[in-house]
């Protein structure tokens, strides 16, 4: 490859904005760090115990590309919406399963659909290679509108990409409007990629793929098994059907062979001990949002309506980002999702402080 090539790779790399899209990290990285989407919850001594013994014993070396076979019919249950363990693939991290489902998928559709205000690492993930990506309106929840998934269903799309609930707000679609997306799906003979990675922390957060035949036309990507502290051992999951799986299986083996295989048998404990444990830390999270909902009112400022206890959006200006730069705090700009002049926080006791400094 000659310098001139090499230089034009990079000009091309560098002019790419979908690549240059800023994205919050997976996990808090310090006590004022409220951009990230998990906090710093504890790894349970058993989880440390079961990588260690797994690595004591020689799982040391490559496993099945798709996952080992317990962690997959594992994250299938976890799920619970009629999938076999043969359709899961675990990946490293959420952003991988952003990456194989929008590209190989999207490739198979002649492209994509997604909402106007989305998670970064969608556009990261469709600007890694050339796609046709269509936008669609969102409504005050800052989820894309029935309507807008509507018409790009009638304008020839064949996939769609949602978010329930959003990653910026943390709100769901109800269950009516679950079963009409499906409905337009359906009609259209089109498909979805469905990130329901904020479920867990929602109680009001319904699966597409649990309705009646859409477990033919949905890839569900998200998190394995959230507040298991294993955030930064990057462990997600895609769960679609046998005909999309190949060549996400095939990409995958191109790119990174496997995903670690000491944090695949971390996330089979945590998979053991995730109804053990989940409940209690909703609950920790719903007080601590109550909280930062009582600074934000305090302080005047505006929450939007959210499902999910792990996140709060507040409505703010260029000032109130300066003020809580200047006092020490990060929290992820909505404008890296499409929204300006929208923060989002990742709940804890750090966030009702910081609030304080907007009043």
């Amino acid at each position: 490859m000659t310098s001139q090539t090499k230089q034009q790779i990079l000009e091309q790399h560098q002019s790419n904005t979908r690549l240059a899209t800023p994205s919050p990290a997976p996990m808090t990285q310090s006590g004022h760090d409220l951009s990230a989407e998990e906090t710093q919850f504890p790894v349970d001594e058993r989880i440390i115990a079961a990588s260690s013994g797994a690595m004591e014993a020689g799982h040391t070396h490559y496993v099945p590309v798709p996952g080992i076979p317990e962690l997959r019919e594992a994250i299938a249950g976890f799920l619970d919406a009629g999938y076999e363990s043969g359709h899961v693939l675990v990946t490293a991290g959420m952003q991988e399963a952003r990456f194989l489902t929008i590209q190989l998928i999207g490739k198979d559709h002649g492209g994509v659909a997604v909402p106007a205000v989305v998670h970064p690492g969608v556009m990261r993930a469709a600007g890694t290679r050339p796609l046709a990506i269509t936008r669609m309106d969102v409504d005050e929840r800052q989820l894309a509108t029935t309507d807008a998934i509507k018409s790009a269903l009638a304008a020839g799309t064949k996939l769609i990409y949602l978010e329930s609930p959003s990653r910026l707000t943390g709100a769901a679609y109800s269950a009516d409007e679950v079963s009409a997306i499906a409905d337009t799906l359906k009609a259209h003979d089109a498909g979805v990629i469905w990130d329901q990675g904020f479920a867990p922390w929602s109680d009001a957060a319904p699966s597409i793929a649990g309705i009646d035949g859409m477990a033919d036309r949905t890839a569900v990507i998200g998190e394995a098994f959230p507040g298991s502290g294993l955030a930064s051992w990057y462990i997600g999951y895609i769960a679609a059907l046998e005909a999309w799986f190949p060549p996400m299986q095939s990409q995958k083996q191109i790119m990174a062979i496997c995903t670690s295989t000491a944090s695949q048998y971390a996330a089979l404990e945590a998979a053991t001990l995730f109804t053990e444990t989940h409940a209690g830390r909703v609950s920790q999270l719903g007080k601590q949002r109550d909280a930062v909902l009582a600074a934000a009112q305090a302080a005047g400022v505006s929450v939007l309506d959210g499902d999910a206890v792990n996140v709060v959006a507040v409505e703010v200006t260029d000032a109130h980002m300066q003020t809580l730069t200047d006092a020490g705090y990060t929290v992820a700009d909505g404008a890296d999702f499409g929204a300006p002049g929208l923060a989002r926080l990742l709940v804890s006791p750090a966030a009702a402080d910081a609030l304080k400094h907007l009043g």
